[in-house]
């Protein structure tokens, strides 16, 4: 298994945000039209199908998390349109829509688009913060610099006040720029690891808000009796991800 890469971490705590608010636009909207519609019987296809988009996003997040924790650079894409389709077929509508309204995922789902939005807020805010803070720190001296020179500003003309008075520095604003500068060498050097735990941390929610089960239903293949299993994560991958995201 390959190692878990921070730029990686980073792009899916980024892309988090965007995805949140579909699904959070999704379920919202969704349930707020289906719902009151229900009563008339047209809000039921409604409400299913809103159950199947938040499901199909969390889905593809269960894929890209499991990806980056298995080291790999793409998730592994399966076919879960075909055999959405060719279920839904032999079933009929009426069947489906009774599985989609009986099986747990589908509510899993909707509170994956309504949870989503609060964690992907956090997650995209310390995925930008950390990064551009770090960044901030290592140009101090360039700052300053620039600052004095060009705008004639003091950029660090306070006193650190109580670290100040217990260490008992007398230090110059330039002294400070480059104390700065060092603080943003070491959290460039920890950087990536923080990164991977936000990662970690936003895996082990996407994992336990989408549960154990498969992710898609087992779908018979075209011309034979047998079913044919659709599965993006294999048995010995779970209890690898238990073991990462513990």
């Amino acid at each position: 298994m390959k190692k878990q890469s921070a730029l990686q971490a980073w792009n899916m705590l980024v892309l988090s945000l965007p995805k949140g608010i579909a699904a959070f636009v999704i379920a919202v909207v969704g349930l707020s039209v289906s719902l009151p519609l229900s009563v008339f019987l047209i809000g039921v296809p409604l409400l299913a199908a809103t159950l199947v988009l938040c499901r199909m996003i969390m889905a593809g997040e269960v894929r890209d998390v499991t990806a980056w924790l298995l080291g790999r650079e793409h998730p592994s894409v399966s076919a879960p349109s075909e055999s959405g389709q060719a279920a839904g077929e032999q079933q009929g509508w009426r069947s489906w829509l009774l599985s989609v309204l009986k099986d747990g995922r589908s509510y899993r789902g909707i509170l994956f688009g309504i949870m989503q939005l609060p964690i992907s807020i956090a997650a995209f805010t310390f995925a930008i913060v950390l990064p551009v803070t770090t960044f901030a720190l290592l140009l101090s001296p360039i700052a300053y610099e620039v600052g004095m020179q060009a705008f004639d500003f003091n950029l660090f003309s306070s006193e650190w006040g109580l670290l100040d008075r217990l260490l008992d520095w007398d230090l110059t604003s330039a002294q400070r720029s480059w104390i700065s500068c060092g603080v943003g060498v070491l959290l460039t050097l920890l950087l990536p690891l923080f990164l991977k735990g936000l990662g970690r941390w936003y895996a082990a929610w996407i994992l336990s808000v989408s549960g154990p089960e498969p992710a898609q239903h087992p779908a018979p293949e075209p011309g034979r009796g047998t079913p044919h299993f659709v599965e993006t994560i294999s048995g010995a991958e779970l209890s690898t991800l238990s073991k990462l995201t513990s």
